[in-house]
């Protein structure tokens, strides 16, 4: 009877431990679990980040300007075009150049406003060596063009609230376009015009 009870205490023991087992290997998964599900979106949230800190659009030249007149008082000097080519960043994917996905702003020290948008623009973007469509793919080039003479057109610089000589930049002064995709950080070209001593100058 004794060796019976014996035989009894080992076998409850042993269930009990199998239990325990069954149980702390559960709890482990669980645990694994959650920390793979945990990784995961860790992963997403910091690829979503790095998606967003870096540019998908860079500025493949140099931005040239056009100005007015290049004769008598620097004052009187108007920076009347801008012209740059963009191209797409490694690791992106196509950004739609559209007017209804691409924000576009100007500023100058006397205005701002949007310049990119379907109720009358003064930017174009003319692809160079793309298959016809508004998205900027690996390899392709787009010529973007900022008529400031246009400005008439341009819903968000009213020339009713800054004169045209208010519109323009001029020379000693700072002006910046950004290019604002749907995904991707905000392509800032921000520029001094030097004095002007030619119609077509280089701003780099």
């Amino acid at each position: 009877m004794s060796w019976n009870r014996k035989g009894m205490t080992g076998l409850e023991t042993a269930i009990i431990l199998v239990a325990f087992v069954i149980t702390a290997a559960a709890f482990a998964f669980v645990v694994l679990n959650m920390g793979f599900l945990t990784a995961e979106k860790a992963q997403s949230v910091i690829s979503s980040g790095m998606a967003e800190a870096s540019s998908a659009i860079l500025l493949d030249s140099g931005v040239i300007g056009q100005f007015g007149s290049t004769g008598g008082d620097q004052a009187d000097i108007d920076l009347v075009k801008l012209t740059f080519y963009i191209k797409l960043s490694q690791g992106h994917e196509p950004v739609d150049l559209d007017d209804s996905k691409l924000v576009a702003t100007y500023t100058n020290p006397r205005c701002h406003g949007e310049i990119y948008n379907s109720n009358g623009t003064i930017m174009t973007v003319q692809g160079v060596n793309s298959d016809g469509d508004s998205l900027l793919e690996p390899g392709e080039k787009f010529k973007v063009t900022v008529n400031f003479t246009e400005i008439d057109n341009a819903t968000g610089v009213d020339p009713a609230q800054a004169s045209m000589d208010d519109v323009y930049t001029h020379p000693y002064e700072t002006f910046r376009i950004e290019l604002r995709p749907a995904q991707g950080a905000v392509l800032t070209i921000e520029r001094k015009i030097p004095a002007v001593y030619n119609t077509i100058m280089s701003l780099d």
